[in-house]
């Protein structure tokens, strides 16, 4: 028998199975080749869509821009309306040009805005004319003189209203009931005509402490301002501002000084 090798032999002379070998490189070359892009992957920077981010933040800024010019425009309404305000209160400008109808009301019915149209020498002679009456008052009936000289002067606009030089009314007292003597009628109102201006001044203070004022005298003859109070809030007359009204007037002619 011959001792030659075998073709097998002679191709694989070490027995190395060239298949496995074969495979084995392949699988790891796989391998390898995963892993490095894997690692490239994971250290590469993340790409942001800036397209996508502007498209994104462009809503927001629209949405401040609105906000802004709402913001805007409330302000020049809310400073408009102010304007609006301002002029109603001071009575100036276009409204007093037009007759300023949203204060009609309220300005007729307040005598003070009234008595400051009164030349101011007419109005102080008004006061020292009558102020000795005013003080006989007080003593006999416990009122305060401040107070009625006050109410004479608002009342008959410093006795140059067609009350006090008609009628000789000098505080707007209407007929009511019990009242016997004269009476006139104005706007029509009815009110009560006297003989004199003393016998008005006599016939306010009895008035003041009767009815529906009798419990008026228990303030005494010095508080001027529970009087003004008392007379407002009893509906003493149609001024709408009595109770402040009296109390500017006294304290502006220094009127307390006679109590």
């Amino acid at each position: 028998m011959s001792n030659q090798p075998s073709p097998d032999k002679m191709k694989n002379p070490f027995g190395i199975n060239w298949y496995t070998i074969v495979l084995f490189v392949v699988l790891a070359f796989i391998f390898v080749r995963k892993d490095l892009s894997l690692n490239f992957n994971l250290n590469a920077p993340m790409k942001v869509n800036t397209e996508k981010s502007r498209k994104y933040q462009a809503p927001s800024q629209k949405v401040s821009n609105s906000r802004k010019k709402n913001k805007s425009k409330l302000t020049q309404k809310t400073s408009l309306k102010k304007e609006v305000a301002k002029e109603i209160k001071k009575g100036t400008s276009m409204f007093n040009f037009f007759g300023n109808p949203f204060r009609k009301g309220k300005k007729e019915n307040d005598l003070f805005r009234k008595l400051e149209n009164v030349n101011q020498l007419t109005k102080e002679n008004y006061l020292k004319r009558f102020a000795h009456v005013a003080k006989s008052e007080q003593e006999k009936f416990q009122i305060p003189a401040s107070l009625i000289l006050a109410n004479a002067l608002l009342h008959s606009q410093g006795g140059q209203n067609n009350l006090s030089s008609d009628y000789n009314n000098h505080f707007s007292i209407f007929c009511g009931d019990g009242w016997n003597g004269g009476t006139g009628s104005l706007d029509g109102t009815c009110y009560r005509i006297y003989e004199s201006a003393w016998m008005s001044f006599r016939n306010h203070s009895q008035y003041i402490t009767s009815g529906k004022f009798a419990d008026l005298i228990n303030l005494g003859s010095t508080d001027y301002q529970g009087w003004a109070k008392g007379l407002a809030k009893r509906n003493f007359s149609k001024d709408e501002n009595l109770e402040r009204n009296l109390i500017r007037i006294i304290e502006q002619y220094g009127l307390n000084d006679l109590d």
